[in-house]
Parts: structure tokens; C-alpha cells; sequence
């Protein structure tokens, strides 16, 4: 009886550190996301911003932990922010296609970071 409790204890114990975990990661996301939009963060909604946090946990727990510290959030741009925010949404509501929703989103997260880094290369500001 003692051992199943603390079997129980520890899987609870590492659910909630797992979700800590989570929640901290995709409030660094969401803040990283911020600063690079800078003034365009305020052109999103309430719910975009809960589908971007959303989204950022889903990519969170089903990325390695090396894969996940390489999601450079700064570089998107508000139309791939809102494009990200509408897959979000759609996985949100409908449940469905869950792994092609994280790919597309990977890949407009790939090309932001690219496209930054060109602009950076030829000397220019990066667009969105």
C-alpha cells in the first residue's frame, strides 16, 4: 500500500513538474514572440495570442528539447504570426491533423528565421 502511494506521489509529482515545465517554456516563447513584432504584438487578439501560446505548448511536447531551444519565435513576422495563430485555432477546435499542423507550422517558423538571416547577411532589416 505505502509503495503504490508513492508510486502515485511520483507520478503526480512528474505530471506537474512536466506541466511547470511546459508553461514556463511557452511563456518564454510568447515573450520572445512579442519583443520581435514589437508594436504589432497589439494587433493581435485575445485569442490569437491563446492560440499562439496554444500552439507553442503543442510544439513544446512534441520536439526534443535540442529541436525546441533551435524555435526562433523573434523572427515571425505578424502574417506568419496570424497564419500560425489560424492552424492553432483550426487544431484547436477540430482536433484533427495534428501532425501536418505542427509541420506547417514548422516550416513558416523555418522560413522566418531563414529569410532573417539572409536579410541579416546582406546588411538589411528583416521583413516580414
Amino acid at each position: 500500500m505505502l509503495g503504490e502511494r508513492i508510486h502515485t506521489e511520483d507520478e503526480t509529482l512528474g505530471r506537474r513538474r512536466y506541466l511547470v515545465n511546459k508553461q514556463r517554456a511557452v511563456e518564454r516563447s510568447l515573450e520572445r514572440w512579442r519583443r520581435g513584432l514589437q508594436a504589432d504584438w497589439l494587433l493581435l487578439s485575445r485569442d490569437d495570442v491563446a492560440n499562439l501560446a496554444f500552439i507553442a505548448g503543442e510544439l513544446w511536447a512534441s520536439l526534443t528539447r535540442e529541436e525546441w531551444d533551435a524555435v526562433h519565435f523573434s523572427k515571425l513576422g505578424l502574417r506568419e504570426t496570424r497564419l500560425i495563430a489560424a492552424h492553432a485555432d483550426r487544431l484547436r477546435r477540430h482536433g484533427t491533423g495534428r501532425e501536418e499542423t505542427l509541420e506547417a507550422v514548422m516550416r513558416l517558423i523555418e522560413d522566418a528565421r531563414e529569410r532573417a538571416d539572409r536579410a541579416m547577411l546582406r546588411g538589411e532589416p528583416a521583413e516580414a
